[in-house]
């Protein structure tokens, strides 16, 4: 046998052992309208769904362990008049995890960090960053969100007519949320606090401290969501924007999707002191 015949024999059988072994992957079709529906108060999602352009349902999916899984994540906006243009960072954040699962962002850690013209500054820019959300629990710890709301039970079925799961999954779910201000007695100090579903949750900032009416607080400390050096482009008029996203995989499916924030699509949007 010729050795270019042997070597092309020996590749073959090396390229199915690996497809083989890994599997081609299967992908899940995601697409709003069909699949899902996301606006700034709730999410829902379908688990059996029928795709455009044909009559037959898509095979029934079944949630990977612990997805989906809820995201909330909070930005901060130096100066109301560069809403349109600093916002455009969850953006470039839905570009770079629209297609995975973004890890969960701890203590201080941005999710995605973009540089803007302020006239502010020495350097006439500034650098805005997207933050998780922290859970605060009732003995002070606190994590990311995305750390706790995990799993299929923070959803709700909704249930067709006739239609009774029973003890598996229901085709269809839906999760409600909104936000608002809890001010902490005798401070100039709030948390965030989420309802989801009709239940409450206490939320704040990523370094687990709740939000200030002091534009000082938000670059003078560590884990800080502004640098020192920027603290000029903070003006009286910043606003505290949240956006809700989630992520999804499904047993005998390699891909993973996280729908996509749009910077127009806020759940809350209010003054930051």
């Amino acid at each position: 046998m010729k050795k270019g015949r042997l070597s092309f024999l020996i590749f073959s059988a090396l390229f199915l052992c690996l497809l083989t072994s890994c599997g081609i992957p299967r992908m899940f079709p995601w697409r709003e309208d069909y699949q899902y529906n996301i606006d700034s108060d709730s999410l829902d999602f379908k688990l059996r769904f029928t795709t455009s352009g044909s009559d037959q349902p898509w095979p029934k999916l079944t949630p990977s362990p612990n997805t989906p899984v809820l995201r909330f994540y909070y930005l901060i906006v130096p100066e109301a008049s560069m809403q349109s243009t600093a916002t455009g960072v969850v953006s470039s954040f839905s570009s770079r995890y629209s297609s995975s699962f973004p890890k969960s962002f701890r203590r201080g850690e941005a999710a995605y960090t973009s540089s803007y013209e302020t006239t502010y500054t020495d350097d006439e820019t500034v650098s805005v960053s997207l933050y998780e959300l922290s859970v605060i629990h009732e003995d002070g710890r606190f994590e990311p969100v995305s750390s706790y709301f995990q799993g299929i039970n923070w959803f709700q079925p909704v249930l067709q007519e006739g239609e009774d799961p029973g003890s598996g999954l229901a085709d269809e779910y839906q999760v409600t949320y909104s936000f608002a201000q809890q001010d902490i007695p005798n401070t100039n100090e709030y948390y965030i606090i989420l309802t989801l579903n009709g239940e409450t949750y206490r939320l704040g900032r990523s370094n687990g401290m709740p939000f200030v009416r002091s534009l000082s607080s938000y670059y003078d400390e560590d884990y800080s969501e502004f640098l020192p050096e920027d603290s000029d482009a903070l003006q009286s008029d910043a606003r505290l924007l949240i956006y809700a996203t989630a992520s999804f995989a499904f047993e005998n499916y390699t891909t993973r999707r996280t729908i996509s924030i749009t910077k127009d699509r806020t759940s809350y949007d209010q003054p930051l002191i």
